[in-house]
């Protein structure tokens, strides 16, 4: 036998036969049985008790940005009429209704809307990712610049008007009773339909000269002077 020969003969017994990789790491892998069912189940309990307590937290903060958004187009309204009537020295009016379940919104020179028509109503929630029926309107006027019941089912136009300097205006000769203010209020609506206090935002004219504020929450003389009529 040649040196070559026996060379590899010595290898040959030297050296065991190689694996394949992919073989001896399945070999060495330890056994994976994966999730068990009561593992499982233990999950989907977690994840079913945070998500009841996180619900109602979200849902409120939600129906408040709601209130919030058309809030901030009553104020702005009500600012844009008051601004009107000082620039062109003529009473201007902010009128609000629910018509057909659609929530409209106007401002107009007073003089000019002799008659519906003449009035250029709008969507209230215009613009706004918020619907009709995720909001409750009410107010506490009872006539135009008249002080009345506060009201969440009213279906008659509730109206604000400015004379030429910005005031409330005087209707039928007669100084307007606005004791605590008078203000329209939204709010965000329960299951049953009816306006849930917490939510209430409102835009309310405190003065004759037509100071404007917004408050929050129902109104009451001793908790919350600064609420809203509900």
């Amino acid at each position: 036998m040649n040196k070559s020969a026996l060379f590899n003969n010595w290898r040959k017994q030297a050296v065991p036969p190689t694996q394949p990789l992919g073989r001896k790491a399945a070999s060495q892998a330890p056994d994976d049985p994966g999730f068990t069912l009561l593992e499982i189940i233990v999950v989907v309990l977690i994840i079913a008790i945070l998500s009841a307590i996180a619900a109602p937290g979200w849902l409120a903060f939600v129906n408040r940005q709601r209130v919030s958004k058309v809030n901030d187009v009553l104020f702005s309204a009500m600012q844009d009429a008051q601004q009107e009537a000082k620039l062109d020295n003529l009473s201007y009016s902010v009128s609000v209704r629910t018509e057909g379940g659609e929530h409209q919104i106007a401002v107009y020179r007073s003089e000019t809307a002799s008659a519906d028509a003449d009035i250029p109503w709008k969507p209230l929630i215009e613009g706004l990712d918020v619907k009709d029926e995720q909001i409750r309107l009410c107010s506490d006027l009872a006539g135009t610049n008249e002080k009345g019941s506060p009201s969440c089912s009213f279906t008659d136009e509730k109206i604000i008007t400015f004379d030429y300097r910005g005031n409330l205006e005087n209707v039928d000769g007669k100084e307007p009773e606005i004791d605590n203010g008078i203000g329209i209020t939204v709010t965000a609506p329960n299951s049953a339909g009816e306006p849930m206090e917490a939510t209430a935002r409102c835009v309310v004219v405190k003065t004759l000269i037509g100071s404007m504020e917004i408050g929050q929450g129902k109104y009451d003389s001793t908790s919350n002077p600064q609420g809203c009529p509900l």
